[in-house]
């Protein structure tokens, strides 16, 4: 008989630490609802037990993005503010943060905000642009060489680059390279060419280069200049083909006669 009632009394007694550990309150608050990508995470999770009297006690957080890429998990102290850096590179949208503490959790939901941006770089006559935001960089830049402006539409993913080739008639140039956002400018770049333009690096490889994406300024005579040059060339090859086809034309006819 003693037997039974320790037993029972050792149900009961696990069943009312059960009971007692499913009643403590847990709870997440964050100083704001969206964050900068780089900004640190600054929250609280908040642990009471059953007569809503605070537990100091460590608490299991786990934050994640919204397609569990990124997923960060560290034991933090309740009651207390906490501040964890997402790095700058974090991926814009909805992110999750989860504590836990026993049996007691709770989610609550978060934004990272989108940030487009890019870094500029200019090495020799070659121009460098790099993803450096959070999200994918779909913009157009402008390009300005000397007195001649143009653009040029970027497309990259997060952390990827692309360069370009600069070229110009043989001299040193001022350029200008912006988005509205972010801006570079260089002085006296040695640049050299037939002609004020850009070259696709990626294009180069096995075949001609394209240019392209630029125009002149109004006033700017060597652009033009150089494509009167051009006009010329082609012009007198084609006067020098003709000669040649009418010539070999007219020897076969000779020959027939």
């Amino acid at each position: 008989m003693k037997k039974r009632l320790i037993a029972v009394c050792i149900i009961l007694l696990a069943l009312l630490s059960l009971v007692m550990a499913q009643e403590n309150k847990i709870e997440i608050s964050t100083t704001k609802e969206s964050f900068s990508a780089g900004e640190s995470l600054t929250f609280k999770v908040s642990l009471y037990d059953a007569q809503n009297n605070p537990i100091d006690a460590n608490v299991v957080v786990i934050i994640e993005d919204a397609e569990k890429r990124t997923r960060i998990e560290r034991t933090i102290q309740s009651n207390k503010l906490i501040d964890i850096n997402l790095g700058e590179k974090a991926k814009h949208g909805y992110w999750t943060i989860t504590a836990r503490y026993e049996d007691a959790e709770v989610t609550e939901f978060f934004t990272i905000e989108m940030n487009e941006e890019v870094r500029f770089e200019i090495q020799g006559d070659k121009l460098i642009v790099k993803n450096i935001g959070n999200a994918r960089y779909t913009k157009t830049i402008q390009i300005i060489i000397g007195e001649t402006l143009g653009t040029k539409k970027i497309d990259l993913e997060v952390g990827e680059e692309t360069s370009f080739r600069l070229i110009a008639p043989d001299g040193t140039y001022n350029i200008k390279v912006t988005d509205g956002k972010t801006t570079i400018t260089r002085s006296s770049v040695a640049l050299t060419g037939n002609v004020i333009g850009i070259l696709d690096e990626k294009l180069t490889t096995g075949g001609s280069p394209v240019t392209g994406g630029l125009r002149p300024k109004e006033g700017d005579e060597s652009f033009y200049s150089t494509i009167r040059n051009q006009k010329f060339v082609y012009v007198f090859l084609l006067v020098v083909v003709g000669t040649a086809v009418l010539l070999a034309i007219e020897r076969r006819y000779k020959k027939r006669v």
